[in-house]
């Protein structure tokens, strides 16, 4: 599962939705490690909270609160196969085994910068 975050327009989307097995934050297009990197996790930070959908850390992961991966996958027609909820109920226990949920229950994320 991909969130897709576009930083030209702004716009979000969830790639995969059904792939429960990984979960990470791709940026487009991906400009991270100069001067101009400084701007796009700025710029990764502001899409993220225009959408109500996470924060960046000082370490540069993300943080997503399942709410916003919930409201993507019902967006994408993902979230009407009813074993959709289980599925990424027990994603997320996995997660929480491996520290990958903070204390406020959003899901830690590796960022990706590159086309996708």
């Amino acid at each position: 599962m991909e969130l897709v975050v576009d930083l030209r327009t702004g716009a979000l989307d969830l790639r995969d939705p059904d792939d429960f097995g990984s979960f990470a934050v791709r940026v487009s297009p991906g400009q991270e490690g100069d001067a101009a990197g400084t701007d796009a996790v700025g710029a990764l930070a502001a899409a993220l909270s225009v959408h109500d959908a996470g924060r960046v850390d000082h370490d540069g992961d993300a943080f997503v609160p399942p709410e916003a991966v919930r409201r993507l996958a019902v967006a994408s027609g993902a979230a009407t196969d009813a074993g959709w909820e289980g599925r990424f109920e027990e994603m997320l226990a996995y997660a929480s085994t491996k520290g990958w949920i903070a204390a406020d229950g959003a899901i830690r994320a590796h960022v990706e910068w590159g086309d996708a």
